[in-house]
């Protein structure tokens, strides 16, 4: 009887398994690319000696549509929240690589018990960068800063070299301590460049879940696990997730003339505002406007960019309006590679920030920097 009852089960789930198909493609080109819903491409390099080649997309809270195309064929899935879809591509009809797309999970501490509030002193540097000191591996204390414009850990060739212990620049394994808050099986991703006098940063995907309060009055960084009753004098923005980074709405106003677009929430970015060539053109945005000076501009990998300042007549901001703000125009495709204008600290030191990764909010409220001139100031 044991017998006859067990057949079956077998049989079922060995028909399960067959059923189960992995989606396969073709290339003749190693170059193909991913497109999140309507964001702008993210480009991808096929691999047939990696194991497993896993692309993660951009935080999302419901279900989102992925293509995948090569040169010759293409694929589309729809991926919710801690999901994964694999797949595999023949290359050149030989080799296969095998790929996942991976959905990060929805993190949220708000019912964390107890609720922490864990306090970190900053400083405020004078090229506008937040100076944090941390610990990496329990042994080597660095001077890193916040980076909102970025994700993960990433430390500099000099830094790797001189002030680590790191057999590899590709570990993943470290660990990170800021304060009382620690991460684990982190990679850390060598960079040329940091903001001066640092020696490397780290991205907001760090708090990921948790609320930031970032306090330029009492150079505090704030890290809830929950945070309740928000002062009426912040103004909210939501937050849009792209390109695994983030942005908010802003204004530019030239004379009676409104340039509304998306910002990318940046305060690793040293200046007020890099406006994006492609979005410029679209919306037709002043090219006579007044040149206050021109540079050159280096990148975390040390490329250099030519840029020029302007002096733009009004920068909106929720309620709040910035006269004469001195935006910076590129003669090159913009650094965050997908279309957005990059909001810079020499604007957003100006606000004490509140971050909501839990709602997806970010609150902005005018601080005692609000009236500083700007460093290019006509």
């Amino acid at each position: 009887m044991k017998f006859l009852i067990i057949l079956p089960l077998l049989f079922i789930t060995c028909f399960s398994l067959a059923q189960k198909k992995i989606l396969l493609i073709k290339a003749n080109s190693k170059k193909a690319y991913f497109i999140e819903e309507e964001d702008g491409r993210h480009n991808w390099n096929l691999s047939p000696e990696t194991k497993l080649d896993i692309y993660t997309i951009t935080k999302t809270l419901k279900p989102k549509w992925i293509r995948f195309y090569t040169d010759i064929d293409s694929i589309k899935v729809k991926i919710k929240p801690n999901e994964s879809v694999d797949f595999i591509v023949l290359l050149n009809n030989k080799d296969s690589c095998r790929t996942r797309i991976e959905c990060p999970p929805v993190k949220n501490y708000s019912n964390q018990n107890p609720e922490t509030h864990d306090t970190i002193k900053f400083t405020l540097t004078e090229f506008n960068n937040i100076k944090i000191k941390a610990v990496l591996n329990k042994a080597d204390t660095l001077n890193l800063m916040f980076d909102s414009g970025t994700t993960g850990l990433l430390l500099t060739n000099d830094a790797i070299r001189n002030k680590t212990h790191l057999a590899s620049n590709t570990n993943a394994d470290n660990t990170l301590s800021i304060g009382n808050l620690s991460w684990d099986s982190l990679q850390v991703y060598p960079v040329e460049l940091s903001g001066q006098g640092t020696d490397g940063r780290f991205g907001w995907d760090l708090f990921d879940g948790k609320i930031v309060e970032i306090d330029y009055d009492k150079s505090i960084f704030i890290v809830h696990s929950k945070l309740s009753g928000i002062n009426k004098e912040y103004s909210k923005f939501n937050i849009e997730y792209t390109h695994t980074l983030f942005c908010i709405q802003g204004e530019l106003q030239i004379k009676n003339k409104k340039y509304k677009n998306r910002f990318l929430f940046d305060n690793g970015y040293q200046r007020t505002a890099m406006l994006d060539t492609m979005l410029m053109n679209e919306q037709n945005y002043p090219r006579d406007l007044e040149v206050i000076k021109k540079v050159i501009m280096r990148n975390g990998q040390g490329k250099e960019i030519p840029v020029i300042t302007v002096n733009n007549e009004r920068l909106n901001l929720g309620n709040q309006e910035l006269l004469n703000v001195p935006v910076q125009l590129m003669a090159t495709a913009n650094p965050a590679r997908f279309k957005t204008h990059i909001l810079g600290n020499e604007v957003l030191k100006r606000f004490n920030t509140i971050l909501d990764f839990q709602n997806n909010l970010v609150y902005l409220k005018p601080n005692s920097l609000i009236g500083l001139p700007y460093k290019d100031a006509k």
